[in-house]
């Protein structure tokens, strides 16, 4: 081909491209769910990038000191008191009408320091892998005492490990009412961890087949990535109902027997407690019986003192509350002494970008109000999303829709009389998300959505402060000194 034609032939499909780029709409053209086809826009070709990326110095300023210093005695129990004392809000909670009230009677329970006290903390995958949770229950218990990973799953969940590491042998199941359901499952009563496992098959309307014996273990192992305290325990409780036929377990340190119990035959809700000293390091519980119960976790916790939980719902909005039977939740908060719920979502209503967010607004609201309803006595307090970028022609920016959905969870919250911690404005408001991802060391992912080990305990920090301030003003208000 000659030069000219070749020219001509570049200028024909240079002038195509512009035409393309000139009929496909800045968002692109929608054609199966959230599927789009995409064209660059000739802008982005010459335009510069003018994006202004917040300055995150200040946060990190104010935050990583403490966290540093608390990393290197990870027990708290020396310096917790001295360091709570001289804590420094970067983002204070807010609360409806400024009345504080809200978690005065979780604050007033914790003053009494009489038994063990249940905080749960539910989110999405932004606390997978006790991601926030884990540095947040280790303030807290160095703070008010108690010791223990909490309760978990006896399922490792999304083969992540968390506070303690979990191994199954056996034909085990997990079941959960977020994501895909399973449709063997004819009742709703997941319980508190919205999911339940199995290590026997579903029998609903026939008796299980008593010629056969099932057996199933469950390893527990001190995780490397947790703190200390996770595996220092005295209690571990068996929560459990549904099952048709009695079983058998054992629990065992290495080889040594440490004790046993009979999970007895019924559909009502029981917790099984083993009592054991704190010296143990690698312990097993293994099962023996004709059914399995639904098993709805296992808590490794202390006498007095916080239990912290860390519950991840991967894929979830935080809707799926009311789908649970709230006559079994709210058995189950009241016995596990339940007096602090945080609940943490917002990433996967992102990608669905809506003009106006009151039906999520409302969706948000009536979880809260249905969890305040069966458990009253129990202080909420709700997480914000969290800034999340998405490649543009310009570079990475936040989702047009962020603060709407932030906003949207905001009125809920002060609708339902709990309190809120703005997560997105903590991390630096719009355009944040680049500067944690491009920090030194990173302190988010290079998803632009979850939060590096790094960046979890930052934002853990920074939310412990809030709630602490809050706690010191309570002791004042009530004539005590804060501490």
């Amino acid at each position: 081909m000659k030069p000219f034609k070749s020219l001509l032939f570049l200028i024909v499909v240079f002038a195509i491209l512009v035409l393309i780029s000139w009929q496909i709409p800045k968002g692109g053209i929608p054609i199966y769910k959230n599927y789009k086809i995409k064209f660059p826009a000739l802008s982005g070709f010459f335009a510069n990038n003018n994006i202004k990326y917040a300055d995150i110095s200040e946060i990190i300023k104010k935050t990583e000191l403490s966290t540093d210093t608390l990393q290197k005695n990870d027990s708290l129990l020396i310096d917790s008191l001295n360091v709570d004392s001289i804590v420094k809000v970067v983002q204070p909670l807010e609360f409806p009408d400024s009345d504080k009230t809200a978690l005065f009677p979780f604050f007033k329970n914790v003053q009494k320091n009489d038994g063990l006290i249940r905080v749960l903390h539910y989110g999405d995958s932004q606390i997978e892998g006790d991601r926030i949770t884990g540095f947040l229950r280790n303030r807290f218990q160095g703070r008010f005492g108690g010791r223990g990973a909490g309760l978990i799953s006896l399922v490792e969940v999304n083969n992540i490990s968390g506070a303690v590491d979990i191994e199954n042998t056996g034909d085990w199941k997990r079941y959960t009412l977020f994501g895909k359901i399973d449709k063997n499952i004819k009742h709703n009563k997941y319980g508190i961890l919205l999911s339940f496992s199995r290590f026997a098959p579903v029998y609903n309307d026939s008796l299980p087949n008593d010629t056969v014996i099932y057996e199933a273990s469950v390893n527990i192992n001190k995780s490397g990535s947790a703190y200390g305290n996770c595996f220092k325990f005295n209690e571990i409780k068996l929560l459990y109902a549904n099952n048709r036929k009695p079983v058998m377990v054992e629990l065992y340190d290495g080889d040594k027997l440490l004790g046993f119990e009979t999970l007895l035959s019924g559909t009502e809700f029981k917790i099984s407690t083993f009592k054991i000293n704190n010296t143990n390091q690698k312990l097993t519980l293994k099962f023996l019986g004709k059914d399995s119960p639904d098993l709805y976790g296992i808590a490794f916790d202390s006498e007095k003192g916080l239990a912290f939980d860390n519950i991840p719902l991967r894929g979830s909005s935080g809707t799926d509350f009311t789908r649970n039977n709230l006559t079994l939740l709210k058995e189950m908060y009241e016995k596990l002494n339940v007096k602090l719920l945080i609940y943490e979502f917002g990433v996967n209503v992102v990608p669905n970008i809506q003009e106006d967010y009151t039906f999520y607004e409302n969706w948000v609201y009536s979880q809260l109000s249905a969890l305040k309803r069966i458990h009253p006595d129990m202080g909420i307090i709700v997480i914000g999303i969290s800034d999340m970028s998405q490649k543009t022609e310009n570079g990475f920016e936040s989702y047009p829709n962020i603060e709407k959905i932030r906003d949207a969870q905001k009125k809920a919250a002060f609708r339902a009389n709990c309190a809120f911690w703005d997560f997105y404005k903590a991390m630096g408001g719009k355009n944040s998300m680049p500067s944690w991802v491009n920090a030194a060391p990173p302190m988010a992912a290079k998803d632009f959505t979850h939060l590096s080990p790094r960046g979890a305990r930052i934002v853990s920090e920074m939310l412990y402060n809030a709630i602490i301030s809050e706690y010191n003003n309570f002791k004042i208000k009530y004539n005590k000194t804060a501490l």
